[in-house]
């Protein structure tokens, strides 16, 4: 938690690897195929352009208010101490179930699938178990080390992730005879009407695409929390835009490629395949048919090393949001420890990995039980099983679609936040171009974003789908906690929010600041 400890690169490859796009690549875009067929490349356009406009609200945000709590102090600033409590807590439930998610899929289902596609290989069912304890206890060691050596370790492998991807991408793009821009028009494919129909139309397909595009950014935003660590907050702003700018093109590209790659008209022979493998790793596929195995391998290898970065960055930022909450008192202040010699919040960082591996363990375990295994028998089979890989592939979405609803209500604070935060500043501005400016980037754009990710909330919702419905159950319920344990904290023990979030007070240090800037 030492100050200057990150560069603007470090930042950059910071919000990179937790976003893992090469992890979204093979599972994200994998699930939203499955949902949207042609329409998936729009799917992750719209994403890319919510969080293009959320880069706004964060960049006004971290641009007056740095500090390790990240979203739940631009909140606390907004709306006071009650309110940030419910996003801090919301902030982590999307960071753990995203960290649970990728893992999961990613052990359970990639691997098994890829090395019986191309290799013969068959793995015991349970191999899930010990690889999510590769993917969560290795990287919290190295998260508990320290901030400098993680950075190191992210920077190049990050960086030849998203050129990879890139290359590899334009290629498949290149060569594939089915290019066409009709894969951004939601009202071109009555092919696929009748898989369309139960989902409420491609308008809703195309919703629930977005839940799995829009949470492949998660970590977007990933800097925020190092806020006190970089040499200057504006290292943050930079950081926030050039990663979601490089990440969103890149997705956008894949999923495009992969789309076109595969046959904008053959889609439902990849949905509907009778082999698990094919409907797990189409990506890969794709890839290895037009680029040999530099394709197939080096996505696959790319995505464990994505996996691997995005493990670490994603419990690295959300053990700071719990030592943050911790060093206000918000949580017990046993969050707030930091380790004398690594100086890092070691303690909160252990609580993540430990959360995140609980979650996707007992997810899976349900998700084995909706598709007719018992505990013995998930267990006992083998991943040729194709019940094996469905029952991951569910655990995936079910844990991803928290992770949205999680992402949904705290963004939907944060561009509140924004409004709020302006509107309380009442800036003055020298001409009419600076105040049309103003109103774009202040109020305009962040009630934009907060439609669109709306949207794809509403979507995992309604129509009722499995297992995106009883995911948004459970999250609604988790936030009936976080919202009770805040209120019982307002009104029981109202003397530990009063500095919540409060160590850089907005309107009330930099109000002036602000006025005279715009003069």
């Amino acid at each position: 938690m030492k100050k200057g400890q990150v560069s603007t690169l470090g930042a950059l490859v910071e919000e990179i690897a937790a976003m893992a796009p090469a992890c979204d690549v093979v599972a994200f875009i994998t699930s939203a195929i499955a949902y949207a067929f042609a329409l998936t490349p729009l799917a992750f356009l719209l994403a890319t352009l919510a969080m293009y406009l959320e880069v706004n609200t964060l960049y006004h945000l971290a641009k007056r208010h740095s500090s390790a709590g990240g979203y739940y102090g631009y909140v606390a600033n907004a709306f006071g101490p009650t309110p940030a409590t419910v996003v801090g807590l919301l902030y982590v439930l999307y960071q753990v179930t995203s960290t649970a998610a990728i893992p999961t899929y990613i052990g359970g289902a990639i691997i098994p699938a890829f090395l019986d596609y191309y290799y013969h290989i068959v793995l015991p069912s349970w191999i899930w178990m010990p690889l999510i304890l590769i993917f969560v206890i290795v990287p919290i060691t190295l998260a508990i080390v320290g901030i400098r050596p993680q950075i190191s370790v992210l920077k190049f492998a990050s960086l030849f992730e998203v050129g990879f991807l890139a290359v590899i991408g334009a290629i498949v793009v290149a060569k594939a005879p089915d290019n066409t821009l009709a894969v951004f028009n939601p009202f071109a494919w009555p092919q696929y009407s009748s898989e369309f129909a139960p989902l409420g139309g491609p308008g809703g397909a195309l919703g629930l695409a977005m839940v799995f595009s829009i949470t492949s950014f998660i970590g977007y935003g990933g800097s925020a929390p190092l806020g006190e660590e970089v040499e200057h907050p504006r290292q943050i702003l930079k950081a926030l835009s050039l990663g979601v700018f490089i990440v969103g093109a890149v997705l956008t590209e894949m999923a495009y490629a992969i789309v076109v790659g595969w046959g904008v008209n053959n889609l439902s022979t990849l949905a509907n395949n009778p082999n698990p493998d094919v409907q797990t790793i189409p990506g890969i596929i794709v890839m290895g048919l037009y680029l040999g195995v530099i394709g197939s391998l080096g996505l696959f290898l790319v995505a464990m090393n994505s996996a691997f970065s995005d493990a670490v960055s994603m419990q690295s930022n959300a053990g700071r949001v719990y030592f943050s909450m911790a060093r206000d008192s918000v949580i017990p202040k046993w969050f707030a420890k930091i380790h004398p010699k690594y100086h890092t919040p070691y303690r909160a960082l252990a609580f993540i990995g430990v959360a995140s591996s609980t979650a996707a363990i007992i997810t899976a375990f349900s998700m084995f039980a909706a598709n007719g295994l018992n505990p013995i028998q998930a267990l006992t089979t083998t991943t040729a099983n194709g019940a094996v890989l469905q029952a991951l592939a569910d655990t995936f979405e079910f844990l991803t679609t928290m992770a949205l609803f999680g992402m949904v209500l705290t963004h939907f604070l944060l561009n509140t936040s924004l409004i709020t935060l302006f509107y309380r500043l009442k800036e003055k501005h020298k001409d009419l171009f600076h105040a049309i400016l103003h109103t774009l980037q202040h109020y305009v754009a962040p009630l934009v974003a907060t439609g669109i990710l709306g949207y794809a909330l509403y979507a995992s919702i309604w129509p009722p789908v499995f297992p995106e419905t009883p995911a948004a159950i459970t999250s609604i319920i988790y936030l009936a906690f976080a919202v009770g344990y805040a209120l019982y904290l307002r009104f029981y023990k109202p003397h530990i929010l009063t500095q919540a979030g409060k160590n850089v007070n907005l309107w009330a240090e930099e109000g002036e600041t602000s006025v005279r800037e715009q003069r």
